[in-house]
């Protein structure tokens, strides 16, 4: 395994505790999805990749998907399976690998018609994160959805961050008032002719972003979203 893929996986065994569902999933599904997409319709299979501690894949099946949820940390799957026994054998650990892998894998075989990526993509290496996204890309259906939040420049952990030998990955180190992490390895996004070139395998249907810093002080959270289709 190489380096970058073993701190991460390290870094998030201690599970990250966000047991709500974010803004701009609701949005998403009440703004997109369901008026502009018609989804769901008929049960549409959905797979929310690094899904933490599983609010997303609840919240999506309530709407009526067949949803799915993945994520390397084992800590954040135990609790999901126990906070939605309803449907925690649609909960699973993945290999910080996971590009090696045919998402459909956690899916039953079912092609998927819509991916959610929210917070989880960018901790790749480029040659590792166009493997996993030919693999999403071929697990949706034709026609299929991608939504993924892409950490931008502008986010505070770029000033603190390094480059590494690695194309694209920086290590960030940060001692803040609330927390602090160590050897964090991530990429960022620099606008949206950037965000629109790194999912070149979709077509773009909507980009934008979000932002949020409660404390001058301390982190703010500059995100760019993509959403985009199977063509």
């Amino acid at each position: 395994m190489k380096k970058y893929l073993s701190k991460n996986y390290i870094f998030w065994q201690k599970g990250y505790n966000a047991p709500n569902v974010e803004s701009h999933i609701f949005r998403l599904a009440g703004r997109i999805l369901k008026p502009q997409f018609n989804l769901p319709n008929k049960s549409e299979t959905l797979l929310d990749f690094g899904c933490g501690q599983g609010a997303n894949v609840n919240y999506f099946h309530q709407l009526g998907f067949k949803a799915w949820g993945i994520d390397i940390s084992k800590k954040d799957i135990e609790i999901a399976k126990k906070r939605y026994p309803h449907i925690k054998k649609n909960f699973s650990v993945c290999k910080p690998e996971v590009y090696l892998d045919k998402l459909t894998s956690f899916t039953n075989s079912k092609k998927i018609n819509v991916i959610i990526c929210s917070q989880s993509l960018y901790y790749f290496e480029k040659k590792h994160f166009y493997l996993l996204l030919k693999k999403m890309h071929d697990s949706l259906v034709n026609g299929g959805l991608i939504f993924a939040t892409m950490m931008s420049t502008k986010h505070t952990y770029y000033k603190f961050s390094k480059k590494t030998k690695d194309e694209w990955l920086r290590v960030t180190n940060f001692n803040g008032k609330r927390f602090k992490i160590k050897d964090y390895y991530n990429f960022h996004t620099k606008n949206i002719k950037d965000l629109k070139s790194k999912f070149k395998y979709f077509k773009p249907v909507h980009c934008g972003s979000y932002f949020m810093q409660l404390e001058h002080d301390e982190t703010n959270n500059f995100h760019y979203t993509f959403l985009g289709k199977k063509t």
